[in-house]
């Protein structure tokens, strides 16, 4: 079996598609940290892998989304982030003619985040227009919470943001909403108050944000139209979307934190979410 997969990446690393070759020549080929073209893992092969951030990288065509694509993703995801225990990103051949510069700075930041400073690459090795580097970035603190009563019902979110000495809190509610959503729609807001790129530890005690970015999962969803791998319709795409497009603005570290503990700051932003829920009762 191994001799088999192995040839087929023989044959795959020869027959590259166009938005393979594109994304390999130019950029990854000369990346300072090595990535390897089609790299067999088990039954699968990635079209591209970094031993060092252990970051797969796969772009999907047509076929992922036709059929029982989304199946055989799922199962294929499932392998190589709970068997191998690897991060993969997923991008779109669409996404690699529209948006390369952008699909080059996702990768980069992923990768800088698996090192220390020291060896991180520079934003020289970037494609023109992706000028931010690490040590032009301001590292910005930021804590969500969602509360909702109900769940569908009144909601409110809260948020607190903190920039060395300053700090400042944010918070809003729906009459009629869910606890995902404002879970979200916490997340949302403030990183939409940051007006520049910026390095973003993120705290939030929801484990349906923390999971669905750290492992994938979003992304996942979004690369099959709004499907999860049981083939069930994906929720809230609206507010995944835009936190998907602020991830890739921003450089994000996720940290989970168990809710109503001894985190005064998530405490905070919970008072400040159920506070807000409370007004539209």
């Amino acid at each position: 079996m191994e001799d088999i997969t192995r040839i087929r990446a023989q044959k795959l690393r020869k027959n590259a598609t166009k938005e393979e070759n594109h994304l390999w020549y130019d950029f990854l080929r000369t990346y300072p940290v090595q990535f390897l073209r089609q790299k067999p893992f088990g039954p699968y092969i990635v079209d591209f892998y970094c031993y060092k951030a252990r970051l797969a990288i796969e772009l999907d065509g047509s076929q992922h989304y036709e059929g029982n694509g989304p199946e055989l993703d799922a199962a294929r995801m499932a392998y190589l982030q709970e068997v191998e225990k690897i991060k993969v990103l997923h991008f779109t051949n669409l996404e690699i003619k529209q948006n390369f510069e952008g699909v080059c700075a996702v990768i980069d930041r992923q990768v800088k985040a698996a090192f220390p400073s020291s060896v991180w690459p520079s934003a020289s090795h970037l494609p023109p227009g992706e000028g931010y580097n690490r040590r032009s970035m301001k590292t910005v603190t930021i804590y969500t919470d969602g509360a909702c009563s109900g769940n569908p019902g009144p909601g409110g979110w809260g948020a607190i943001l903190q920039y060395g000495e300053f700090k400042k809190e944010l918070s809003g509610g729906e009459a009629h909403t869910t606890n995902n959503r404002m879970e979200l729609t916490g997340v949302i807001t403030a990183l939409k108050a940051l007006k520049e790129p910026c390095i973003v530890e993120l705290y939030s005690d929801s484990k349906y944000v923390i999971d669905a970015l750290e492992k994938g999962w979003a992304r996942g969803w979004k690369a099959r139209g709004w499907v999860k791998g049981d083939k069930k319709p994906a929720l809230n795409p609206d507010l995944w979307a835009t936190l998907l497009d602020l991830c890739d603005y921003h450089t994000v570290h996720l940290h989970w934190v168990k809710g109503h503990a001894d985190n005064p700051f998530n405490n905070r932003c919970d008072e400040l979410a159920v506070a807000e829920s409370r007004k539209y009762k």
